[in-house]
């Protein structure tokens, strides 16, 4: 009877055991589920653009004076700060002084009178500007003061 009983009781603990494995797996399997939708019960997406226009701006540029250099050569110079925030194109251009036949030669940067900045960066950075004058055979002044006006033009590339 007490074999009986052991292998009874043996059995009835083993279930008991087993079904306390069940249970704490269930829950535990139930608190994985349950985490798991809490965390994604959903999702969208959308994209997020973004557009910036293209901006120029040329700052510091002042009168200057063109002095004697050698000869019947004048020349004189300014520097300016360009930020830009893409590809564009400075020209200098100068008027007459006062209307007559001399119209002073601009440069940028000792080149031309163009400056382009590089493709696709931001620029910010400052340059020179150059007014030469040579007053030789026909282009002769007569003594006195001369004025022009020179205009830097900042255009998208």
């Amino acid at each position: 009877v007490l074999l009986n009983f052991l292998t009874i009781y043996n059995r009835w603990d083993m279930k008991r055991k087993l079904s306390k494995r069940i249970i704490k797996s269930s829950l535990l399997g139930l608190s994985l589920v349950a985490s798991q939708s809490v965390l994604a019960l959903d999702t969208d997406s959308a994209n997020v653009d973004l557009t910036v226009g293209l901006y120029a701006e040329v700052t510091g540029l002042t009168n200057f004076t063109m002095l004697h250099t050698s000869g019947a050569n004048y020349a004189g110079s300014d520097q300016f700060t360009l930020n830009a925030n893409g590809s564009v194109r400075v020209t200098a251009t100068s008027t007459t002084l006062n209307g007559t036949v001399v119209t002073p030669i601009v440069t940028i940067n000792g080149g031309t009178g163009i400056l382009d900045t590089p493709a696709n960066t931001l620029h910010s950075a400052v340059h020179s500007l150059e007014a030469t004058a040579a007053l030789e055979g026909a282009n002769v002044l007569a003594a006195g003061n001369y004025t022009g006006v020179v205009t830097l033009t900042v255009s998208s590339l």
